[in-house]
Order: C-alpha cells, then structure tokens, then sequence
C-alpha cells in the first residue's frame, strides 16, 4: 500500500539508516558537513558561478585580493609555504567571510526591498516606521512576512526567508526588532565607517598566533615591456608585489567606502556595504551563527587538508605540518572556502541539516 513517502523520500531515508549504522546516530553539524560536501569542488564552484547574483561573485573576488592581492600568475613554479595551523585557520577565517557575504546579500535586498537610498539615519528610520505596521515600536514576524509577501505576489514567502531576515537583526532573540537592532544590521551612517574590505576577515594572526607572513621559495620568470624574460629570486620578487598588494588594497577600501559613503549614498555593492561597516555594526553579520555550523566548517578543514603518513595511508594535517601550495590552487582554494561559508549560511537559513534528519 501507499505509504506516504515518494521514492526521493524513501532513497533519503535508506540513505540515513545507512549513515546511522555505519557512524551512529547523525548530528546537525555532520548533516551541515554532508551539505557542504556532497558536490566535488569544481562542480559546487561551477554551480555557484551560474548561479549566483553577479555582486555576490565580486565580492568573493574582492576578498580574494583584499586577503592575497591582486598578485599576477607567474610563469614559473610559484608557491605558498605555511604551516598546518595557519593554512588551518584561513580557510576556517574564509568560510566566516562566505557565510557574512551570505548575511550581507539578505541585509542589502531588505534595503532595496524597502527603498532605503541613503546611509543617513533618518531615511532607515523612516523606513523602520513603514515597516512597523501597528506602531509598537518593533517590527514583529508578521510584518516581515508581509513585506516579502509584496515580492512573491501577495503569496506567502518560503518561511526560511523571513526567519532569516529576522535572525540576522534580532540581536537578543526575542522574536522583536528594536530600532537599533534595525539600523545596525542594515548598516545606517553612524559615526566613522570601516575601511578596506580585507577589514571583514577575520585576522589570520590573532587565529594562527603569529603574525608572519606564509615564506614563498623558488625563483620566478618575469616577463618585461617587449616580451624579454628574466628570472628573479621569488622571496625578493613577492615582497615587492606585497608591497603592490597593500597599495591596492588600500585604494580598493577607497573606492568601496567611496561608493558607500559618498553623499550618504548607499552602493549596490556588497564589498562596499561591508567596507563601510564599523566594526560594531560588522559583527552582527556573524553574530547568528549556530555551534553547529561552526564545527561542520572545522569538519570541513580537517576533511580537506590529509597528508602521507609513514604507513601509506593518510592522517590528519598537524598544526607544525609544512605545507606547500601553487599560486593558482591557492587562489581556487580560497575561493571554495568562501563559497562552503556560503553555502552553509544557506543551508542554515533553509533548515536543511533539521530536514535531512527528519526533525
């Protein structure tokens, strides 16, 4: 007879029984693990890149040269040398930023959604008071609904968008949106605002307890004005485009904040929204994340990164490990960790990990 469950379902179900006898009962952070890894690396990075809005893939890009810079592809072996911890604690710092890009994609649309034009708080005041239909003072779930309910048509919005939006500016989860909550998760002109984008990473030194930069050995082959090539010693030669980097770096926050902060106008640029965060008004971008996420991205890092142990086999990356990573692999590296943060914070935001385990 008909049992209720269509043949997905029923494929799921087997699927997690299986898990559940070979590793025990499933937990949140490993169904968030199973999410973020269950396409390879070059297809969830393909898909992302067709699908996804076009500033959102800037801002990755932008990350990618605030944390790195703009440096060119050499045409010689060029490589990355750090330790295990530091290589560890960047790509945990990446997924971070994904997952803020993420909360900065939902803060921006509420922007647009309610006509917001300009960093001045009076205009987010303004827009605060339409939104709070009944005049309590807070902006309830209800009238988030209603205002997504305006973008699908007068239907009822897929209810994980409006807990998202509510989780991203609830800062004391009582189910209220005060006005402060409101004007700090959308980003309203309060004093002096950030700088460069690199600002929104987390610091590598705090995480990785140094404040060395990775060593890079070898030699490079430059190619000058008129096609003549030379070889330069690589340490030498990265230092200067370090210096190139920071330059550009700086101008990139410039040009962001620029963007931002100009007039009072508000960019459609998720870089620049996020340049011109102070740190206060930054952390809320964060704030939300679950325990669970948290440990599913250092599940992640520990599954990524295994080296030869003296067996043949595989072992866990240590934290005195050297580890050694070409230019262009180090580039796309930084870009899935980024997109992983993404795509957790979407997950989180949709209840996948709670569907998957049937709750």
């Amino acid at each position: 007879g008909d049992d209720g469950l269509d043949a997905a379902a029923m494929a799921r179900l087997r699927d997690r029984i299986t898990k559940i006898q070979e590793s025990g009962l499933a937990t949140s952070a490993q169904a968030y693990f199973d999410i973020a890894t269950e396409k390879p690396p070059q297809r969830l990075l393909r898909d992302f890149f067709a699908d996804s809005a076009p500033r959102v893939q800037q801002a990755m890009q932008d990350a990618v040269v605030a944390l790195l810079g703009a440096l060119p592809t050499l045409q010689f072996d060029s490589s990355v040398t750090t330790t295990g911890d530091r290589l560890a604690a960047l790509m945990l710092q990446l997924q971070v930023t994904g997952y803020m890009l993420r909360n900065a994609e939902y803060a921006t649309a509420l922007r647009d959604l309610l006509e917001i034009r300009s960093r001045e708080p009076a205009d987010f005041r303004a827009a605060f008071e339409r939104l709070d239909a009944d005049g309590s003072g807070y902006i309830e779930m209800p009238e988030v609904e209603a205002l997504l309910a305006s973008v699908y048509g007068g239907e009822a919005p897929p209810p994980y968008e409006a807990r998202a939006l509510m989780k991203l500016m609830d800062a004391d989860g009582d189910g209220l949106i005060a006005w402060d909550e409101f004007s700090a998760a959308l980003g309203a002109l309060e004093g002096e605002g950030g700088s460069a984008f690199g600002a929104a990473l987390p610091a590598l030194d705090a995480a990785a307890g140094t404040a060395s930069p990775p060593n890079v050995s070898g030699t490079v082959v430059v190619t000058l004005d008129g096609g003549r090539e030379v070889e330069v010693d690589a340490a030498a030669y990265m230092e200067q485009l370090r210096g190139e980097a920071e330059a550009l770096r700086s101008e990139l926050g410039q040009l962001q904040a620029g963007e931002a902060e100009g007039s009072g106008a508000i960019s459609t640029s998720l870089s620049a929204y996020v340049a011109a965060l102070p740190e206060a008004q930054l952390a809320v971008l964060t704030r939300g994340m679950s325990a669970e996420v948290k440990e599913a991205m250092s599940m992640v890092v520990k599954y990524i990164f295994k080296v030869p142990d003296e067996d043949g086999g595989e072992r866990d990356l240590e934290r005195d490990d050297q580890v050694t990573i070409e230019q262009d692999k180090m580039r796309t590296l930084c870009m899935y960790q980024l997109v992983l943060g993404y795509t957790l914070r979407e997950a989180e935001a949709k209840g996948e990990a709670d569907e998957r385990l049937g709750r």
